[in-house]
């Protein structure tokens, strides 16, 4: 029996071969399904601090900080000699990290609601223009180090939002980072430790799917066990993943494919 001019059995004789080339397209494929999207001013080197005392810039390009809340004022700020604007910004790393990106770093004090955030609406001429897209999942990776100057538990929180109709952030994914000695030992040589934030695949029903995505640090220390003690990082990364399934379909079908195409040749 034939079907198309050829044997039933020249199918099943196929099979092996479709598996093994669907399986080296598939694995061929895996390298690619990261694609890294840029994060404005990823390094914190802009714009530069100052290379004498005190090292640090309050400013941030492309990142933002939220309006200083009541509970700061002169009760907190006089005290530690810090307006609210200074509890966030870059500094010249005059005690490298031997992980980090240029010769900058950001940094954020350990006090209730300091944040640096960005997002569509935040960057200037919209530079930072991703959505979340359906079928796609999303992780971000930054580098941070606790000084000592943290008090035990303090935490620092890194998510992922998407801003909803009233451009309210609403965080999709988050992880807490806790301050201690054993994550971040206080003798050099000093390394930021990379944190990851991992959104799955995004579906239809998503209250983010097609919403603009954003990035935030924020230091969700409660105010009694406030230290004003250092939070570093650098080389923010972001990268997008199709889902997993999309590609092993690709590649099954195009290793089907071709191998057919090379067997009908074969046979002409």
């Amino acid at each position: 029996m034939t079907l198309a001019g050829m044997p039933i059995n020249f199918f099943d004789s196929l099979r092996p071969s479709v598996a093994v080339g669907a399986l080296a397209l598939a694995a061929w494929a895996g390298p690619l399904q990261a694609q890294p999207v840029i994060v404005p001013n990823f390094s914190f080197a802009s714009p530069t601090a100052p290379t004498t005392s005190p090292f640090v810039n309050i400013f941030v390009d492309s990142w933002q900080k939220i309006a200083e809340p009541a509970y700061y004022g002169p009760a907190i700020g006089t005290p530690f000699g810090i307006p609210w604007l200074g509890t966030a910004g870059v500094f010249f790393d005059t005690n490298p990290y031997l992980n980090r990106e240029g010769i900058q770093a950001g940094y954020l004090l350990a006090f209730p609601e300091v944040t640096l955030f960005q997002d569509y609406n935040s960057s200037p001429a919209h530079d930072f223009n991703v959505t979340y897209e359906i079928g796609k999942a999303y992780n971000l990776t930054i580098g941070v180090f606790g000084k000592p100057t943290l008090a035990p538990g303090n935490t620092l929180e890194v998510s992922l939002y998407y801003l909803d109709d009233l451009d309210n952030r609403v965080t999709v994914a988050a992880t807490t980072i806790t301050y201690s000695d054993t994550i971040f030992p206080g003798s050099g040589p000093f390394s930021l430790v990379d944190f990851e934030v991992n959104v799955p695949a995004v579906e239809a029903g998503d209250p983010w799917a097609g919403r603009h995505l954003g990035v935030q640090l924020e230091s969700t220390v409660p105010l009694a066990s406030a230290s004003g003690g250092n939070w570093d990082f650098d080389n923010a990364r972001l990268t997008v993943v199709p889902e997993p399934a999309t590609w092993t379909l690709l590649g099954f079908g195009a290793g089907a494919l071709l191998l057919v195409r090379t067997r009908a040749r074969r046979r002409t």
